[in-house]
């Protein structure tokens, strides 16, 4: 869940409404579903907030706080891609304020190993770099062949408080075992 505070000043009551401030352009992880926006609340004023597509304003409207839903928005910059405003009860507006959204996608590739029974740990590959690696047989970021088989190792990158995955088939073939050489 991805919360960015927006402040809302009152320079005069009921009257003069200031902007608010952020910092712009906020990052959201890609297919995120519930990322939550916020201004402070100021009792009396009602907030009237717009999201663009493919962001779907879920749950909040006229409160201070936002639930929507970027899951089906592409990575990339999306400007403007929030703004809200205040009204007072007398209707009186404030300026809006619009925030552009970033989603987040890191796409990571591991390189799948081959080993024969009884090879020595080999380092394992992936990018981006700064990543864990985690599964059966790994050892930091090396793999240490065990019985024959293939077994998947998981490589996490986390980045700006997104977390993205993938995998990879490390193979360990059998020595083969020959018979005795016979003659004819």
């Amino acid at each position: 869940m991805k919360k960015v505070l927006l402040s809302l000043l009152l320079l005069l009551p009921l009257s003069i409404l200031a902007q608010f401030t952020t910092t712009n352009p906020d990052t959201v992880c890609f297919q995120d579903p519930s990322a939550i926006y916020q201004v402070t609340n100021t009792p009396g004023l009602t907030y009237i907030w717009t999201v663009s597509a493919p962001g779907v304003l879920t749950s909040g409207q006229g409160t201070n706080e936002i639930t929507v839903d970027w899951s089906a928005a592409p990575a990339g910059l999306i400007g403007s891609a929030i703004s809200v405003y205040a009204s007072t009860p007398a209707g009186c507006p404030s300026d809006p304020i619009v925030l552009d959204v970033f989603i987040l996608q890191i796409i990571p590739v591991v390189d799948p190993l081959v080993f024969c029974e009884g090879d020595a740990c080999a380092d394992i590959t992936a990018t981006p770099a700064g990543g864990t690696f985690s599964g059966p047989n790994v050892i930091g970021n090396q793999y240490c062949p065990g019985a024959p088989g293939t077994t998947t190792v998981i490589y996490t990158v986390t980045e700006a408080g997104c977390t993205f995955t993938a995998t990879a088939d490390m193979t360990v073939y059998p020595t083969p075992i020959l018979d005795q050489i016979s003659h004819d």
